[in-house]
């Protein structure tokens, strides 16, 4: 799996590079944001702080985005494995693992301080990927572990998997089916998305399990890159897209999103029924550079944003519209990073020589 995800990892630095090499005047420079652009993790905290974990830097910082200040964790970027943000107490939680492949959690306050750090007593193997979810009602804190194909569900004390899944897929059009990502919140409801690869061809797929009931139901219509975030018994999936153009090449025998249809980019999965429903959809048209759109799930907000007009919309859960078709800083580039909804006020995260700094960008 850590092969197959690396080619596709390596192929959108690739067209990230090349297209916004075509938005500066300095290729140069344009390699190195590109770079800085791709290789960090963003996670929105709330409408004033953000955590930025930096793998070409190496390092964890909270930005504080009303005043624009950074202030570095203590943590390797190399080392976390994973971030939750709490609510009711406010708190970030950070997994990460030592040099033996020893766990340990830091529990950070909104605004950067340590306030506590625990070893767990759970022995992490090679190429094990791990998530925690927060202790409820009667139920301890745990952690779901991935290897492959194989789900280990651990809690105190840490010795034996109080639940195993295998989601091994196989199907005779494709040549490899692979886990590429997953999400789970809470026991019981697991999301895996797949990758389907063949001789110039690749797919992704959806799967929601019921770790309880054992209900599994695969979606496997979508023809362009899917993100998946669980919230309840409910999965959230939204998609991007950067159509064919000579920076994105597409194999002629590869189904992808034509600029002239209506693309829905955010679903709701009810994962108990085993339905989909679409929730927002839109056209995106294309350009010379190919054009198309970028999701992600911030904070509970959806932010889309349209790469040929370079412009972005933010949308609740639901589907409402919280902001529509508004300037894109950094020519479409900058990363989105929170927003706060009493000031009327987006920030993004942008780099220039590998260093981020925030732009603020009052909504009309």
């Amino acid at each position: 799996m850590k092969v197959h995800n690396m080619k596709v990892l390596l192929r959108w630095m690739l067209v990230f590079v090349m297209v916004a090499g075509c938005w500066s005047d300095s290729p140069a420079a344009s390699a190195s944001q590109a770079s800085a652009y791709s290789t960090t993790d963003i996670y929105t905290v709330s409408g004033n702080a953000a955590l930025l974990v930096d793998h070409a830097a190496d390092t964890v910082m909270l930005a504080e985005l009303q005043t624009g200040r950074f202030t570095k964790i203590p943590v390797s970027a190399a080392s976390v494995l994973d971030v939750k943000v709490l609510r009711q107490p406010d708190k970030i939680i950070l997994l990460h693992k030592s040099d033996i492949n020893q766990l340990t959690k830091t529990v950070l306050s909104y605004q950067g301080q340590v306030l506590s750090r625990n070893g767990i007593p759970l022995k992490l193997a090679e190429g094990d990927h791990v998530k925690w979810t927060a202790p409820a009602g009667k139920a301890k804190e745990r952690i779901m572990v991935q290897n492959g194909n194989i789900f280990r569900l651990y809690q105190s004390p840490w010795r034996q998997p109080s639940v195993t899944y295998d989601a091994k897929l196989s199907d005779e059009r494709f040549e490899y089916v692979s886990v590429l990502d997953w999400d789970f919140q809470g026991y019981p409801y697991l999301a895996v998305k797949y990758m389907a690869q063949g001789i110039m061809s690749e797919y992704y797929w959806v799967k929601t399990v019921n770790l309880y009931t054992k209900k599994e139901t695969l979606f496997d219509d979508f023809i362009t890159d899917v993100g998946v975030s669980l919230k309840g018994a409910k999965a959230e999936v939204y998609t991007s897209n950067v159509y064919d153009s000579v920076y994105s090449p597409v194999p002629a025998n590869l189904v992808r999103p034509k600029p002239s249809d209506i693309q829905p980019y955010y679903q709701l999965i009810d994962i108990d029924r085993g339905t989909k429903a679409n929730v927002l959809e839109g056209v995106f048209a294309a350009n010379d550079d190919g054009g198309g759109w970028k999701t992600v799930l911030a904070n509970g907000r959806l932010f889309v944003g349209d790469l040929t007009q370079r412009s972005w919309s933010l949308y609740g859960e639901d589907g409402a519209v919280i902001v529509r078709n508004q300037s894109w800083p950094g020519e479409g580039v900058a990363r989105f990073a929170g927003y706060a909804p009493e000031r009327k006020t987006a920030y993004f995260v942008e780099y220039a020589a590998g260093k981020p700094s925030v732009v603020a960008i009052s909504v009309k």
